[in-house]
C-alpha cells in the first residue's frame, strides 16, 4: 500500500497517531480531574471556581475528542475498503514465498531468503503497467508477481525439478480457487500419498501381471466417489483388456478399458 497508495497509507498512519494522542489526552484529563477532586476541600467544593472550570474544560475536550474519533473511525473504514482490494496481492506474495521455502524438501540446495524474494516482488510491482482501475491493477500485479517469481526460481532449478515446482504452484492455485479446474481435497490426498489398503489380498487371477502394491492402491481408490466399480471391473468384467492396457509401452497415453476411458476428460 505504501507503494501503490502512499497518500492513503499516510492518512491511515496519521489517523492511528491521532487516535493514540486522543487516548493520551483523555487519560491526562481524567488524571488531573481526579487529582483536583481529591485535593479539593469538601466544605468549599461548590465555591471552587478553578475546579468547576476544569470540569467544564474536561467535558468539552472529551466531547470534542469523541466527535473527532467518530470521524476518524469513518475515515478508517473508507481506507480499509480501499486497502482490502489489494489484499489479494499480499496473499499472492505470501503463498509464493511459503511455497519457495519448502523447496528444500526437494533438494537441500534450494534456499531462498526473504530479502531476495522481496527484491523480485518489488521488481514485479515496478514493471507492472499503471492502471487507474484498482481491481484491474490488482489482477495485473498478481499475474506479474507470479510470473516474475516463477521465472526467477525456475532458472535455478534442475530440469527434473521444474515440473515439481510448477505442479506445486498449480495445485496451490487450484486450492485457492484461482483456476477453472476443480480442486478436490480427497483426490489430491490420494494423488500425493497414494495410500494402500491391504485388507483385501490380490486375486490369484491378477497376480501374474498386476503388482500387489497396485492392487492395494486400487482398494484405496475405490473409496473415492466415482471409482467404486473400478476394482470389480478390473477383476471380473474385463481383466484381459486391463492387462492389455497395462502392457502398453506408455499406457498413460492409451484409453482405459470399458467406461473408464471417460477419465481422459476428468481433471483427476
Amino acid at each position: 500500500m505504501r507503494i501503490e497508495k502512499p497518500d492513503l497509507e499516510q492518512t491511515r498512519d496519521d489517523l492511528v497517531k491521532q487516535q493514540n494522542e486522543f487516548e493520551i489526552t483523555l487519560a491526562k484529563l481524567e488524571e488531573e480531574l481526579l487529582q483536583n477532586l481529591s485535593e479539593a476541600d469538601p466544605a468549599t467544593i461548590l465555591e471552587n471556581f478553578a475546579l468547576i472550570e476544569g470540569l467544564e474544560v474536561t467535558k468539552k475536550t472529551s466531547q470534542t475528542i469523541k466527535e473527532q474519533q467518530v470521524i476518524a473511525k469513518e475515515t478508517e473504514k473508507t481506507i480499509a475498503v480501499s486497502r482490502e482490494v489489494y489484499r489479494r496481492v499480499s496473499a499472492e506474495g505470501a503463498m509464493l514465498y511459503f511455497l519457495l521455502i519448502k523447496l528444500y524438501v526437494v533438494d537441500h540446495m534450494y534456499q531462498y531468503s526473504l530479502e531476495s524474494f522481496n527484491m523480485f516482488f518489488y521488481k514485479a510491482i515496478e514493471n507492472t503497467e499503471e492502471n487507474d482501475d484498482d481491481n484491474a491493477r490488482v489482477l495485473d500485479l498478481v499475474q506479474n508477481i507470479r510470473m516474475t517469481v516463477y521465472q526467477w526460481v525456475a532458472r535455478g532449478l534442475f530440469e527434473r525439478h521444474k515440473q515439481i515446482f510448477l505442479s506445486l504452484l498449480t495445485f496451490r492455485l487450484m486450492q485457492k480457487g484461482q483456476l477453472e479446474a476443480e480442486f478436490n481435497q480427497i483426490q489430491m490426498q490420494f494423488l500425493i500419498y497414494c495410500p494402500q489398503d491391504v485388507s483385501s489380498p490380490c486375486p490369484p487371477s491378477l497376480k501374474d501381471w498386476l503388482p500387489e502394491t497396485a492392487w492395494y492402491s486400487i482398494q484405496s481408490l475405490i473409496k473415492i466417489e466415482g471409482f467404486e466399480k473400478f476394482s470389480t471391473d478390473l477383476e471380473k468384467e474385463a481383466p484381459r483388456r486391463f492387462q492389455d492396457w497395462y502392457n502398453y509401452l506408455s499406457p498413460e497415453t492409451e484409453k482405459l478399458p470399458l467406461d473408464w476411458k471417460r477419465l481422459e476428460s476428468v481433471p483427476f
